[in-house]
């Protein structure tokens, strides 16, 4: 081999199909041409389609929460009591809303097989008291 970047199996190693090494086609994971590296699917059986509708749920949560973090960030040198009550009031469900997504975020996680994510964010919500202590 002298270097170059040799993707597409001239070296003898890798599919002489026409894909690269790092092709990944349905039905086909990693190495072993599972679904993962090890030969699990990785995502519990979700499919395509139920993958995409759970990531773009976190998505809209996330998009609500800018909307209210935008507000508290223009209501940051409120003065009036009716704006200091509007600012406390979209702080309240900005921090309800990051709940909800650290929380749904676990669920579609450990559905899509990434449990170490999954662990790290049950820390998280553990730590933040929105889940019981193990």
């Amino acid at each position: 081999m002298n270097g170059s970047d040799d993707r597409h199996g001239t070296d003898g190693t890798a599919p002489m199909d026409g894909r690269d090494r790092g092709d990944v086609v349905d039905g086909e994971g990693g190495m072993d041409g599972a679904g993962g590296w090890d030969g699990t699917d990785r995502t519990g059986g979700m499919g395509d389609g139920a993958i995409a509708g759970a990531v773009r749920g976190i998505v809209a949560m996330e998009a609500s929460r800018e909307v209210l973090a935008a507000r508290v960030t223009a209501l940051r040198t409120a003065t009036s009591a009716a704006e200091l009550a509007e600012r406390d009031r979209c702080g309240a469900a900005m921090a309800e809303a990051d709940a909800r997504i650290l929380l749904e975020s676990i669920e579609v996680l450990d559905r899509l097989g990434m449990t170490s994510a999954a662990m790290a964010c049950s820390y998280v919500a553990r730590e933040e008291g929105l889940l019981p202590a193990s």
